[in-house]
């Protein structure tokens, strides 16, 4: 019989095909075209059959190519005719964890008519956890959500996160692809964390018969093994509520018909989640939320858009019956209104981009809930205004790819470098936002003195601006991925004198050593840049 695990991995590489073929109707190739080479290895020998594909890492998204191959019997791989541009390389080898920086996974640059050879991965043989979850009368509990868990922070760092799996139809669960080491084992779910999927849970339930994780098994690992019969007994079944009530007008009490709405789930002091099902208020206003577990929640409305009313979130507890009753009360927001100036050009086509975007607001308070985040249009004469906000202070971003970022918030020849203070039902008016398109590009190269360049690098790209000290910083501080041979690209940049800091260390216990190098970015250009590192310079005391 199929295992789930198997069935699922079936799934994945259908839905990967799938990508794949779509992809290839519509990505056009630019020569001249790129060769990617490279090999898979388990303790220095080639492991044959390994899949490897491209991503292509555009500036807005990810989007995977048609590009792929497969190692041979040596377990080389070259994949030929890749245009130029920015790539995930990626492995499907599912039953044998990486060795090397813990990812299957390398960025790499191509440029033009170029080949790029010892793009490799260092494997290793994943080990294996498996066992039969079961019900206190020892029935079988059937796809039923498995969590193996690295046991203690040091793990953790070796092994970042953890894997999932599902029960069959005999209760029996088989996690593969583990690295050595030490792991807990728990089936069911954390009743913090709200519904489940809409069907019957339990309990969370570590190996093998306890809800704390302090008097969970500790599971030993070593590299390649199976440890078998890691059964767990689950207690009783999570009872599920629900929390129903009404969405009104403040004014009139009238009710609000197709509203949407949703559920803030708080975790702990430090944790929450939101969720919306796509569900809206009936034509007396009613909600219901269903499948909730004993916990702290908030429901709350998505107001609708260009809406000048909002609602706070209501708050309410679940502990051992249904909630009802529960009342949203919408109430006239506070608005801003202005002008979009576009700053650094007067080119009519660039504008014309401009007002095809929105403008976006959100609004930052001390409340322990999601606050407004509405859109409005920018005029053609660039003027906008936005309603139904919140009190607290205002911040504004425009929404088009990432052509375009706000730089300054100004109102009465005042700059507003940490944004704009609104209150309760306040009309806002004047506000002049400044924006600069953002298409500067750095490219660069991080080279050692001396040495090779095996190890650990990281290149940080941030903007110098006496203005960009604020929230509207944002994008101009960056982090972009290095590639296996120092090449890095920083896209999208406003105009301006920006710092690089690169950093190389041989491995995760040694201290980086850095340098930095200013360079000036302007629109529509491509600045290069090499930075070197000497890799046996002192390192600085912390400050």
């Amino acid at each position: 019989m199929v295992s789930s695990a198997r069935q699922a991995i079936a799934c994945i590489l259908l839905i990967f095909s799938a990508l794949v073929y779509a992809r290839a109707q519509t990505t056009a190739e630019k020569g001249p075209n790129s060769t990617i080479a490279g090999k898979v290895t388990v303790k220095g020998k080639g492991v044959p059959g390994i899949g490897v594909s491209l991503t292509l890492m555009e500036a807005s998204n990810a989007s995977m190519t048609r590009h792929r191959g497969v190692t041979d019997d040596q377990g080389n791989y070259r994949i030929t005719n890749v245009p130029p541009g920015k790539y995930t390389v990626m492995i499907a080898a599912a039953a044998f964890p990486p060795t090397d920086d813990f990812t299957s996974q390398k960025t790499v640059i191509v440029n033009k008519s170029e080949t790029i050879e010892d793009v490799n991965f260092t494997l290793m043989r994943g080990g294996v956890i498996t066992g039969r979850v079961t019900d206190p009368d020892g029935n079988p509990l059937i796809e039923e959500d498995i969590n193996v868990i690295p046991a203690n922070t040091q793990d953790r760092h070796s092994y970042p996160g953890h894997k999932t799996g599902r029960t069959d139809d005999r209760g029996v669960y088989r996690i593969f692809g583990l690295r050595p080491g030490r792991y807990t084992v728990a089936a069911g779910h954390d009743t913090s964390l709200g519904g489940v999927r809409g069907r019957a849970g339990y309990l969370r339930t570590f190996h093998p018969d306890t809800t704390e994780a302090a008097n969970a098994i500790v599971i030993e690992l070593d590299e390649g093994a199976e440890v078998a019969n890691v059964d767990i007994t689950v207690g009783r079944a999570v009872v599920r509520y629900s929390a129903s009530g009404r969405i009104i007008d403040g004014e009139t009490n009238r009710p609000l018909a197709d509203i949407p709405y949703g559920v803030h789930m708080f975790v702990n002091s430090n944790s929450s989640s939101s969720m919306t099902t796509g569900a809206v208020s009936n034509s007396d206003g009613e909600f219901k939320l269903r499948n909730l577990g004993p916990g702290k929640y908030a429901v709350f409305i998505e107001t609708p858009r260009n809406s000048e009313w909002r609602a706070d979130p209501v708050h309410f507890e679940v502990t051992d019956q249904d909630v009802t009753g529960l009342i949203i009360k919408s109430s006239r927001g506070a608005s801003a209104s202005g002008v979009v100036v576009l700053e650094g050009t007067n080119d009519k086509a660039v504008y014309a981009k401009l007002i095809k975007g929105h403008l976006y607001a959100h609004v930052r308070n001390d409340r322990d809930e999601r606050g407004s985040a509405p859109i409005a249009s920018i005029n053609p004469d660039g003027s906008f205004r936005v309603g139904g906000l919140q009190a607290g202070t205002l911040i504004l971003g425009v929404s088009y790819g990432n052509s375009f970022r706000v730089v300054r918030l100004e109102r009465d020849g005042v700059v507003y470098s940490q944004g704009v203070e609104i209150k309760e039902a306040e009309q806002v008016t004047g506000l002049r936002v400044i924006v600069s398109e953002t298409n500067g590009t750095i490219r660069g190269v991080v080279k050692l003195e001396k040495g090779t360049a095996s190890g650990h690098f990281r290149i940080a790209v941030r903007r110098l601006s006496e203005n960009e000290a604020g929230p509207f910083s944002f994008g101009s501080g960056d982090s972009p991925e290095i590639d296996t041979r120092g090449q890095f690209v920083a896209e999208g940049l406003l105009p301006g004198t920006y710092e690089i800091t690169a950093a190389y260390a041989p491995d995760m216990r040694t201290p980086w050593r850095r340098t930095k190098q200013q360079v000036v970015v302007t629109n529509g250009t491509v600045t290069n840049v090499t930075l070197t590192i000497d890799p046996d310079a002192p390192v600085p005391p912390r400050p």
